[in-house]
């Protein structure tokens, strides 16, 4: 079912012109009785919802029913920033349509400073996880707290070089000037700030916690757009006031060694998703299809964050289990025990695939029926988009049991790769072919390490490292 959905994702674009005709003439249907069909799509949600709560519950699976329920819940709550930021930006940008920050257009500016985030803010949080997470993941909520406010003011300042450096491509490649240049490094700034400030959010569980912090983000550029600063100050208001009496801890300074792995490992991970993106920016000379790529690339943000929110649990506890019957059980159990981590881990892994398939060829039909012009631009980042998906869900399974040298590897040639597609291919849509092709081999390439490393789970997680020591 994935691969028929992956070839309909590649296929469906070139049918442009009659998904256009298509999607006009429903839209037709929709403008003529909208109240009817949102009533009619509201009662279909309705008794679809009703009928499998109903149906749980007659064959006794109610508590799968209220499991499925909390978790359909948690990732609503960890999606709602894409939600919120989607439904306010369009008006926002009407609003920010003419106005400057340093002669460069203001939703220019945010555009450079959103590509340049996700990218730069993985490597900064990094640390910070490592830091945290072992109490996190024992449930000590206070001793991570604490350890985060020891921590966070010290990793940002190590960070700050890397913050700068950021600044290069625009100044040497889109020649931006000082003031611009300068407004660009205090708003990454906040943003990695605020990024850095969700790590407890993301490691304690806190879905409301988190679902807030986004809300305050989120209320300026609804309200107050052309206010670019605004936006991560409000959002690290909600986040700092808990904080507060963890602030005034003991600085903790990790040393200089260990901070650049960090920096580098979340680098170069992050710069799967994100390389080709930022480098499409520099080459278009900030001239970037936002709406185009943002929906091509929506299917792997939804895909990893179902990973995360509702795969991961599942996966922590068979590690759990493992442990255990490491620690104490017969070596019948731990058989049982490893062949089942391996399976959680191979079912998670498929599940991921099939989903982002399933968004993949949904959203490159839709998009080819609103532009049918670009149908193979569609095709190509819509699909690369999931095949990077795929790579930094595997790398991320590697970087856990121990094999971490194959997702930076991976990075650091996906990032060469971007660089020499853009400066290489004149058309969009041939360097985008050039990374589809490029990737897939890589795929197939980090797959076979990942199940190499996971078919003894019990040898790579624990005994390897005795045995090495």
């Amino acid at each position: 079912m994935t691969a028929a959905l992956l070839v309909g994702t590649l296929v469906l674009p070139s049918l442009g012109g009659a998904l256009q005709r298509l999607i006009s003439h429903c839209m037709t249907l929709v403008d003529r009785e909208p109240f009817a069909f949102g009533v009619f799509g509201v009662g279909c949600l309705a008794a679809a919802g009703g009928g499998a709560a109903l149906l749980l519950g007659r064959l006794g699976l109610g508590r799968v029913a209220r499991t499925f329920g909390g978790r359909v819940l948690r990732l609503g709550l960890h999606l709602w920033p894409v939600v919120l930021l989607t439904l306010i930006y369009p008006n926002a940008s009407l609003r920010m349509a003419d106005h400057d920050v340093g002669n460069i257009p203001l939703t220019t500016f945010l555009l450079a400073v959103a590509l340049t985030v996700p990218w730069v803010g993985q490597a900064v949080c990094m640390p910070l996880y490592r830091v945290v997470g072992s109490a996190a993941s024992a449930g000590d909520l206070e001793e991570a707290r604490r350890r985060f406010g020891a921590a966070w003011p010290t990793t940002f300042l190590q960070a700050a070089p890397l913050l700068v450096t950021s600044c290069v491509p625009l100044a040497l490649i889109m020649r931006w000037p000082a003031d611009a240049l300068a407004s660009y490094l205090l708003l990454v700034a906040l943003d990695i700030t605020f990024a850095q400030t969700l790590v407890l959010a993301n490691l304690s569980g806190s879905r409301l916690n988190w679902a807030l912090a986004w809300t305050g983000y989120a209320l300026p550029v609804m309200l107050f757009p052309t206010f670019w600063f605004l936006p991560p100050l409000l959002g690290l208001l909600t986040q700092i006031v808990p904080l507060a009496k963890y602030l005034t801890a003991n600085l903790h300074w990790m040393s200089v060694k260990e901070t650049v792995v960090d920096f580098s490992r979340g680098f170069l991970l992050g710069a799967v998703l994100w390389a080709d993106k930022l480098f499409y920016f520099y080459s278009a000379d900030g001239d970037f299809p936002v709406g185009l790529v943002f929906f091509a690339l929506l299917p792997a943000v939804l895909a990893y964050n179902y990973y995360f929110i509702c795969l991961a649990p599942g996966f922590d506890a068979s590690v759990a289990r493992l442990r255990t019957a490491m620690q104490d059980e017969t070596m019948d159990s731990l058989r049982r025990a490893s062949t089942a981590l391996a399976e959680t881990v191979a079912q998670s892994v498929r599940r991921t695939a099939f989903l982002g398939a399933l968004f993949a060829c949904i959203t490159s039909a839709t998009l080819a029926g609103a532009s049918p012009d670009r149908g193979l631009l569609i095709a190509a980042i819509t699909m690369s988009s999931w095949l990077l998906l795929m790579i930094t869900v595997l790398s991320y399974k590697l970087d856990y049991i121990g094999e971490k040298l194959c997702g930076q590897v991976v990075g650091a040639f996906y990032v060469a790769l971007c660089a020499i597609a853009f400066a290489g291919f004149p058309t969009e849509s041939g360097t985008y072919l050039v990374i589809l092709a490029t990737t897939s081999a890589a795929l197939g390439v980090v797959f076979v390490v990942f199940r190499r490393a996971w078919r003894t789970p019990e040898y790579n997680l624990f005994w390897r490292h005795a045995l090495a020591w």
